[in-house]
């Protein structure tokens, strides 16, 4: 069986150079931010950081900005949470099937996770009801959630219920902890935004959604399938120019919907449709959380 976690550290080696990593491990660091109460000394005021960490005092005596540094707790928990379902075993924007573009952003943010110390679990729709997986920090932990992932993302896998997986996180799980969801494409906004506002009060919440193979955008010789269905789409949508505006039209409102929404709850948010999208994605979406400061 080939190593899932190989593929996101190979994927990685090629994508992210010496500084780029740089830019993950803060990002990611960034999503724990937060004060202490355990005061541990001062330095020079850098660019980002909190002007309600200056000590005015001292700055005064010093002759140049400095700020108070804290004590932050180390270890933090990430929760995977994966719809999964027969709907990512359809393909994504790039032609590969939704299931590897979603282990690979499970896997990336995991790995951030694992070399941070921190521990990983994931929620996931099984055949007859959501499952959670034990929380701790290693690669071959890790390996085990990606692999259950691809299992639960079949053409016969029972459908994915994603507004109802967000419910049961908000009524099951305790404390602070950093929350990824893996979003299939088609979210409809008012499904999901009252659980993703409960969410958001108790977590950090990052989503990043599988963007689907746009139909308007195959060749007329490929048959395109619903999983959901297992019927081919109809070739109207190639024939009728009319409908095709009007589908493309309705997609991108909805798509708008979804990304107001996220911005309404206060959720870092990425759209991304082949697994070499993944990378950059997640260091634009970690670079853009630090730069606002949260």
């Amino acid at each position: 069986m080939t190593s899932l976690v190989n593929k996101v550290k190979g994927k990685l080696s090629i994508h992210v150079r010496r500084r780029s990593v740089a830019l993950l491990d803060g990002g990611y660091a960034s999503v724990h931010k937060g004060r202490s109460m355990d005061f541990d000394d001062l330095r020079e005021y850098a660019v980002g950081d909190d002007i309600r960490d200056i000590d005015w005092r001292a700055s005064a005596r010093h002759g140049s900005m400095l700020i108070k540094r804290y004590v932050a707790e180390r270890h933090f928990s990430l929760i995977i949470v994966m719809p999964a379902g027969r709907e990512m075993s359809a393909l994504a924007a790039g032609g590969e099937p939704k299931r590897d573009v979603a282990v690979m952003a499970a896997g990336v943010l995991g790995w951030l996770a694992v070399r941070h110390g921190d521990d990983v679990s994931m929620v996931v729709r099984g055949p007859d009801k959501i499952h959670a997986t034990r929380s701790r920090s290693s690669e071959g932990h890790l390996e085990l959630l990606l692999q259950e992932v691809v299992a639960r993302s079949q053409p016969d896998s029972p459908p994915s219920d994603l507004p109802e997986l967000l419910r049961h996180v908000g009524r099951t799980v305790k404390g602070r902890k950093v929350l990824l969801i893996v979003a299939d494409d088609g979210v409809d906004a008012p499904a999901v935004e009252d659980a993703l506002r409960t969410l958001r009060l108790r977590h950090e919440v990052l989503w990043v959604d599988v963007a689907d193979l746009d139909p308007l955008g195959v060749s007329p010789t490929q048959q395109v399938r619903d999983v959901t269905t297992e019927r081919a789409l109809p070739d109207l949508l190639v024939e009728d120019r009319q409908l095709a505006t009007e589908f493309g039209a309705a997609e991108n409102q909805r798509r708008a919907d979804v990304a107001t929404m996220l911005r309404r709850t206060d959720v870092s948010a990425a759209r991304v449709g082949h697994t070499d999208e993944v990378v950059p994605m997640i260091v634009r979406m970690l670079e853009k959380r630090r730069r606002r400061g949260r």
